[in-house]
């Protein structure tokens, strides 16, 4: 028990230090790059680099914690598995599915949400950018570390302790959708709107780790929501 305790006091310890750098280094960049075509664009970078670095030394502290078993769920190999039933969002016995189904239905239906949510809360602004080819790109890459360092930080970390202590599934998933909707309150989506749907989304990728023993489906339905959101800010932003 004391094994336990201890554990989850460094990891919910690890993850406030990293809400605080991400909310620092978001304001104040530690360098500058002119790599990309507008300022919105450079700036995300920097930042990315920066917390992608942070994260990897959260991968390790948390290899640590948990006899390097913590490594395995971050396998994107893993892509299927039963989805345990929620009747309370509609899966039931009678009609539950595998993530390698069901992962696909679930992926286009947030991203519709988050769609229709980024539609009017941030193109209220107005486009003032062209979106080439060359800026997507650049956008997906922005995407893939965004995400990868969010799954570390707020989901891999609880479901980590939680599958080595054999402990209920349910503490990560609750911790995950706490956290991460709280955090959201002042981001993108921002408001009540942006805590529900970040606190369902990630009690589902939490969910989703848990049930395939591996980050492919929380990696890639994240991965998708930033591409939506990161589109939408660089059409909006300077």
């Amino acid at each position: 028990m004391k094994k336990i305790v201890a554990n989850f006091v460094i990891t919910i310890s690890i993850v406030g230090l990293m809400i605080a750098a991400i909310l620092y280094f978001r304001e104040n960049p530690l360098f500058e790059l002119k790599w990309f075509s507008t300022n919105y664009l450079n700036t995300v970078m920097v930042y990315q680099l920066t917390t992608l670095v942070l994260s990897l030394v959260i991968v390790f502290v948390t290899a640590l914690q948990t006899e390097f078993q913590s490594i395995r769920l971050l396998s994107i190999k893993r892509i299927d598995g039963v989805v345990i039933p929620e009747p309370w969002i509609g899966i039931t016995e009678k009609n539950k599915d595998t993530w390698k189904k069901g992962g696909l239905n679930l992926t286009i239906i947030i991203s519709f949400v988050m769609a229709v949510t980024i539609f009017f809360q941030v193109f209220q602004k107005g486009v003032i950018q062209t979106l080439t080819i060359v800026s997507f790109l650049q956008i997906i890459l922005l995407a893939l570390i965004n995400s990868f360092v969010e799954e570390v930080t707020f989901r891999h970390t609880f479901a980590s302790i939680v599958e080595y202590h054999k402990l209920n599934p349910n503490i990560s998933k609750a911790l995950s959708a706490l956290i991460f909707g709280t955090v959201h309150y002042f981001g993108v989506p921002r408001g009540i709107p942006g805590v529900l749907l970040a606190g369902f989304l990630g009690w589902v990728l939490s969910k989703s780790i848990h049930e395939t023993k591996g980050f492919f489906w929380a990696w890639l339905i994240h991965f998708i929501q930033d591409v939506i959101i990161m589109t939408a800010l660089f059409l909006t932003l300077n």
